[in-house]
């Protein structure tokens, strides 16, 4: 065999084998991007931030007619106890609306989503930073062959070999079992100063997420989640401030569900409700989703709207 021939040789099989790769990869499709996802329940694997971005792009807007905007805080939420929309929930352990607004901006770049619920804490404003990974469109490569694609693999293979549960629903919540003991250091930073620091980047992020999605004519349900009567003893009035000042900066949207209000007391009040103060033990969260299903069942009954759930 000729040098020239061989070269070609080598090229020509690779390039079988890439595409052979891309083409299988295509056929099992577990993020939802290459065929109809009716009926399809996919669930987060590998890495989380690639795998809630690349879901977002088809099979969220696909299955889903609104989403849940929060960070770890929203993360073991129940969505699928809603029994009147169909949420996907986007909450990213760690995030800040940089990192969701690019799931927003993935999830309404095909038609589907309507509402958006949005979570009012000062964790999405807090930095400007992506934790892991630049969402952007440029990942949809990634689901034709990439490391973090192996890792999808290696979580199905131990799934499926009963070395580990799912750890997430088909909705994207996460199912940890016993809630979150400890803060991480940017929330225990941000829970140990004076005041909450914003950062003006996300903080502006903030409010054009707002302005976009009311130019797309998508109803925004803010939501401000409990924090235990402990922890706000100490930072009530700094809390109640970066609430106004936020509420003042955006509006009060389509609704505003207040879970510090004394109306729900009993949810922060009770501190078995928490893990840390501000993540939810499992009894916790249910407690929230079963308040905040009533709270957007009374919108929805007030607004006379008519939401399709199947």
């Amino acid at each position: 065999m000729t040098p020239r021939l061989w070269l070609i040789t080598a090229i020509a099989a690779v390039l079988i084998a890439v595409l052979a790769v891309g083409g299988v990869n295509i056929a099992i499709d577990p993020y939802g991007l290459y065929r109809s996802n009716s009926g399809r329940q996919l669930r987060v694997a590998g890495d989380e931030r690639v795998a809630k971005y690349l879901l977002s792009l088809r099979y969220v807007p696909q299955r889903f007619n609104s989403v849940l905007i929060g960070a770890s805080i929203s993360a073991n939420w129940d969505v699928t106890k809603i029994d009147r929309l169909r949420i996907y929930n986007e909450s990213l352990n760690g995030a800040t609306i940089i990192e969701e607004r690019a799931l927003i901006e993935a999830a309404l770049s095909r038609p589907g989503i309507s509402i958006v619920l949005l979570l009012v804490h000062p964790a999405l404003t807090y930095s400007s930073e992506f934790r892991t990974v630049d969402m952007q469109p440029a990942l949809k490569r990634s689901a034709l062959g990439s490391l973090s694609l192996w890792e999808v693999y290696k979580d199905w293979i131990r799934i499926r070999l009963g070395g580990a549960e799912p750890v997430f629903d088909y909705a994207g919540t996460e199912r940890y079992a016993e809630g979150r003991h400890e803060m991480n250091a940017n929330m225990k930073r941000m829970w140990n100063t004076k005041d909450f620091e914003i950062d003006p980047v996300a903080w502006q992020a903030y409010i054009d997420v707002v302005g976009e999605l009311r130019h797309r004519k998508i109803q925004i349900v803010f939501i401000v989640p409990p924090t235990s009567a402990q922890l706000l003893s100490s930072k009530r009035t700094a809390l109640e401030r970066y609430l106004e000042q936020l509420r003042a900066a955006v509006g009060a949207g389509d609704a505003w569900i207040d879970f510090l209000s004394p109306p729900r007391s009993a949810l922060w009040t009770d501190e078995a409700n928490f893990s840390d103060g501000v993540h939810f033990t499992p009894e916790g969260a249910r407690a929230v989703v079963n308040q905040l299903n009533a709270a957007i069942n009374d919108w929805l009954e007030r607004r006379q709207l008519i939401v399709d759930s199947q």
